[in-house]
């Protein structure tokens, strides 16, 4: 009995452990989580104080800088310039309109002086001052003005210069010195005097928290706090310009740094205290100890009852094992340590069993992310072979023909994605057997790709209408399947850049199945129909500009006017293709044709029907409904998206393909959809899209048609060099060392 309990108390005392050690754990992430929440909201209010602050001073020293401006086009101050002596009517008649034009300025906080240096004599507002006097009424020391004069920063339209506060004795002035230069006249000199309260806020976030104006030197500051940190002060005009959305940490300080927009050496720095964790702890370690009490007592009440729960069967296994050895002695003991080795084996044979279930349905996750990443490219020839093997792929090591599904009609609430590739993989197993591997890949809702290995175009074209009469005739789906020819598993890759080629044709396909035969009859249609105009029409569609769109289609109908008539055979055609256009901008915006015919019943049908005369109204028109339907409702998006940018990414590649192109496109940010790719595939954009440059690229050299310059042209690099340097990093070779090993 004793050993039993010592079983028992060891099995709670171990429970007991892996809770507390989980409470711990719990609650070192909440108290970390917390401190960066409010560490990022800290950063976030400060980084806008200091903002706020120098857009504020910016604006008043934009004000004063403007009435300079305004008095020099007065009379009476281009007399007192062009005067070679000292003229005091000039002089007068300067001062008074100088009184005059500040008299609408009084409130602003500032003061001008005004002087050619060659007088000896300052004008202002208050009267007329010696250089050296004026200097000891502002507290400015004669070297500011050789400092200025050796300084060589340029400012909007002339020279200004903002007077440290190691040059001035009065710390409630700022001062600036404004330059204006003739070729042969002296210079004219405006001194602008601020009173520190006007630039620097009157109040800070942070009690502890000071605001300063430097330029290279420090000029003036809110608080009577330390100054400035040195490093600061000599950090090279690079590091700073990245300072603006950067704060920058010293010791236990950081700083918050805004430039200003008028002189270009002045910058507005805001210094806080850091954020401390012991901080945080003191503010949240109270409202969090009695969720953790309460945790850590629900812990404890299901450690007892999972130890007790543990404890049961092997009780009365021990229970069981002692009244037969008692009643029957060792004989019997033997044959029930038989039966117990018996009944674990049976325990250990249903745990195996609930295993290989399991691991089954995590091979073929393991198996769908394996082969989207060799096709979306990313996947490098070591990781395939070794994957190969270990997933029990190697019936796909040989050429492999890839079947892209696009349906439309789908509906969010409707076909769950995981049956609809169930129902494709049925239809297909029905026409090709249990023997023949394949295997069916979803790329997004809409979009799914099926790997067969090598099939003759005439099985794969039955194995398609097979899939497309089967699947419409029970579901409300418009499927078109494009074919591709055979390629090897190292390069799908580019299987999928002509599926997505095909694709492209598929407007003026006549059957919905498109292979390179129909793409090429395809480009002999009889209409004018570039392929860009489908790309900005469905793009001006999800991006609600109307009036490009309107701009785009009546431009098409012209041309189609001038260059074929619209004869009743190319009048049919260019229906067809704009109205398999519409169908995908509604697609595109998550709508179906058959849900807008529901709403305008007669639509379709007139546009049909119209003649050549009336064409263009009704096509507008028809355009006008669609684009309504689509933008009637907000954008939202779902679980494809990631999978919807890959395949823009793959159809875009070898264009100047940019995030900010990719976050426009689809109405999102350009960090989100950064941080979609990285998450998807670990991989960046950068990287992403130069891996698929390298490998169109290789795929062109080894035509032995093109040059390296055509090559670089033709993936999107207008810099050959460029061009060389990704290829060498993502094949191992340059262009040119490549071409001579093919030969």
């Amino acid at each position: 009995m004793i050993v039993k309990r010592k079983f028992l108390y060891k099995m709670l005392t171990l429970f007991i452990v892996i809770v507390l050690l989980y409470s711990i754990i719990t609650s070192s992430i909440i108290f970390y989580k917390s401190y960066q929440m409010l560490d990022a909201q800290n950063n976030h209010s400060y980084q806008l104080y200091t903002d706020q602050a120098g857009n504020y001073a910016d604006f008043k020293i934009q004000t004063a800088m403007e009435f300079v401006y305004k008095i020099s086009t007065l009379q009476s101050l281009i007399d007192y310039r062009y005067s070679d002596d000292t003229n005091y009517l000039t002089i007068a008649n300067l001062y008074n309109d100088l009184i005059e034009q500040l008299h609408g300025f009084g409130q602003l906080g500032f003061t001008l002086g005004i002087t050619k240096l060659t007088d000896d004599m300052i004008i202002t507002g208050a009267g007329t001052f010696s250089v050296d006097h004026y200097f000891k009424e502002l507290g400015i020391r004669p070297a500011a003005l050789d400092r200025f004069e050796e300084s060589q920063h340029e400012a909007l339209a002339a020279d200004t210069y903002v007077i440290p506060q190691s040059l001035a004795t009065k710390p409630d002035k700022i001062v600036m010195i404004h330059r204006t230069v003739h070729s042969r006249l002296a210079p004219l000199y405006f001194f602008i005097v601020v009173d520190s309260d006007s630039l620097l806020p009157k109040s800070a976030d942070n009690p502890e928290g000071n605001f300063y104006l430097f330029t290279d030197e420090l000029v003036a500051s809110y608080g009577e706090h330390n100054g400035l940190n040195e490093n600061l002060l000599t950090m090279d005009d690079g590091m700073n310009a990245q300072m603006d959305h950067n704060p920058v940490r010293w010791g236990s300080t950081i700083h918050y740094v805004h430039h200003s927009k008028l002189v270009p050496n002045l910058k507005y720095v805001y210094s806080s205290e850091l954020t401390s964790f012991g901080t945080i702890f003191a503010a949240l370690w109270k409202t969090a100890l009695f969720p953790g009490m309460l945790l850590l007592l629900f812990g404890v009440i299901l450690a007892y009852m999972a130890t007790r729960s543990s404890y049961k069967p092997i009780r009365q296994l021990l229970q069981f094992l002692d009244e037969r050895n008692k009643a029957h002695g060792d004989q019997i003991n033997q044959i029930h340590e038989l039966a117990y080795i018996q009944s674990s084996i049976e325990q250990v044979y249903s745990l195996n069993h609930s295993l290989q279930n399991k691991l089954e349905h995590s091979v073929a996750h393991l198996r769908e992310d394996f082969f989207r990443k060799v096709i979306y490219g990313i996947a490098s020839e070591r990781f395939i072979q070794d994957n190969i093997k270990t997933l029990n792929l190697e019936v796909y090591e040989d050429r492999l023909n890839l079947m892209l599904l696009e349906c439309e009609g789908l509906e969010a609430h409707t076909i769950p994605a995981p049956h609809l590739s169930a129902t494709f993989h049925d239809r297909v197993e029905e026409k090709l057997g249990k023997e023949e591997p394949f295997f069916v890949l979803p790329l997004d809702r809409n979009k799914y790709c099926i790997l067969f290995r090598t099939l003759d175009s005439d099985r794969l074209r039955e194995i398609a209408e097979h899939i497309i009469h089967r699947i419409e005739s029970i579901l409300s789906l418009d499927i078109t399947i494009c074919i591709s020819e055979a390629y090897p598993l190292t390069e799908l890759t580019s299987g999928l850049q002509e599926l997505l080629r095909l694709g492209n044709h598929q407007y003026a396909a006549v059957n919905k199945v498109m292979t390179s035969r129909e793409a090429g009859y395809a480009e002999e249609a009889v209409c004018y129909y570039p392929l860009e105009i489908e790309s900005f029409l469905i793009n001006y569609v999800s991006t609600n500009e109307l009036g490009k769109a309107y701009e785009l289609l009546g431009n098409l109908i012209e041309e189609n006017e001038k260059q074929a008539k619209l004869a009743p055979a190319n009048l049919s055609s260019l229906k067809h293709s704009l109205l398999t256009t519409f169908k995908r901008c509604l697609n595109t915006n998550n709508k179906t044709l058959n849900q807008f015919v529901k709403e305008y019943p007669n639509a379709l049908e007139e546009f049909m029907d119209v003649g050549a005369a009336a064409f263009s109204e009704k096509a507008i028109g028809l355009f006008e409904h669609i684009f309504n339907y689509c933008n009637k409702d907000k954008f939202s998006l779902d679980s494809s998206t990631a999978s919807r940018i890959f395949i823009y990414i793959h159809k875009h590649f070898d264009k100047d393909l940019s995030l900010t192109d990719i976050a426009s496109h689809f109405n999102l940010s350009e960090s989100y959809v950064s941080k979609l790719l990285k998450n998807s595939l670990d991989i960046n954009f950068k990287q992403y899209v130069n891996t698929l440059k390298a490998k169109r690229a290789k795929e062109l050299l080894n035509q032995k048609t093109y040059k390296v310059h055509e090559v670089a042209s033709i993936v999107g690099c207008n810099n050959t060099n460029t061009f060389i340097r990704i290829f060498k990093q993502y094949i191992g070779v340059s262009p040119g060392e490549y071409l001579k090993s093919l030969e």
